[in-house]
């Protein structure tokens, strides 16, 4: 037979904790504490994305954009 935790504090002669309630100021709390957390993380990766980003590979991409000298040549069938 398989004993649960609840058993195995029977056995051990401790009371059993009740469940706590989840009521509404509970709930709000720990959103507000997780969306509070999801914001620090992503702001935090968005700084770090942009603060790798290179400012002098910008100004070597806008030259090596400049058009071709090469001309395209119609093939005909």
């Amino acid at each position: 037979m398989a004993m649960t935790g609840r058993d195995a504090q029977v056995v051990q002669g401790l009371p059993v904790p009740p469940a706590r309630d989840v009521t509404l100021g509970w709930f709000v709390k720990r959103s507000l504490l997780g969306i509070a957390i999801l914001l620090v993380a992503m702001g935090g990766l968005a700084w770090l994305t942009y603060a790798s980003i290179d400012p002098t590979l910008d100004a070597e991409a806008a030259t090596a954009a400049a058009p071709s000298p090469v001309k395209p040549v119609p093939v005909g069938f």
